[in-house]
């Protein structure tokens, strides 16, 4: 297992990957119309509205009685047909993008709303991840993080995919640690830069970003640390 501090860390590699800082209270407003056809990105993990997070992350608000559940349940029938993944990202948005867009960064500065972003990624994203990092019996806080990162990137049905493409043991089967994380970002690289979508192949930076940790030997991501010309305190 991992300590809340490593946790952390990892939190804020990922938020250093999605948004370029580490998390503040002010990244759970962020809210943008991506360029490669997800739709709205919103909040400090950058939830979808093409990767049903967004709706996920709606719902659980509304469950919670946020201030502006109301509001936002007026939505709902939108964000479950994806309707902002078929706009121009560029715009112009239609005023019920606009007006949906204005409500979320308004609600990013409701604590229940920061609670309902926090948990749904908790529950649909790290615990997936922790479970497979368990049974593959990873100890390294960096190889969690890797294995968070392609859960938050392509989804958690995505590790297993990447499993197949190279030929090291994780240590559950005998394998070493370093070794099969090497392989499995190297397979990851690999995967991203063959993607058809060229938004997707710049996402490379992703993995060498994590190179830079392994040839650091940062394998617990003892703070403090620089990743991407960010540091993390």
């Amino acid at each position: 297992m991992i300590t809340p501090q490593q946790k952390h860390v990892i939190d804020c590699i990922i938020s250093i990957f999605e948004t370029g800082k580490v998390p503040s209270p002010s990244a759970y407003s962020v809210c943008t119309v991506l360029a490669d056809g997800a739709g709205i990105s919103y909040g400090k993990h950058q939830c979808t509205d093409k990767a049903g997070s967004l709706d996920l992350v709606v719902k659980k608000y509304i469950a919670k009685g946020g201030q502006h559940a109301y509001e936002l349940a007026e939505f709902l029938p939108q964000l479950a047909t994806n309707e902002s993944s078929k706009v121009p990202p560029a715009g112009p948005h239609p005023h019920w993008l606009q007006s949906l867009m204005n409500l979320l960064r308004i609600a990013g500065a409701d604590p229940k709303m920061r609670e309902a972003q926090d948990e749904v990624f908790d529950e649909h994203y790290f615990a997936p991840a922790a479970n497979m990092c368990k049974d593959m019996g990873l100890k390294h806080a960096l190889s969690w993080a890797v294995i968070y990162d392609t859960c938050i990137h392509s989804g958690p049905g995505m590790v297993a995919n990447m499993r197949k493409r190279f030929a090291a043991s994780p240590p559950s089967r005998g394998g070493d640690e370093v070794l099969f994380i090497k392989q499995y970002l190297q397979a990851r690289e690999d995967w991203l830069k063959s993607h058809p979508n060229p938004l997707v192949q710049k996402t490379v930076y992703r993995m060498d970003a994590f190179q830079i940790l392994v040839d650091n030997n940062c394998w617990n991501l003892q703070a403090p640390l620089t990743v991407r010309g960010v540091k993390i305190a």
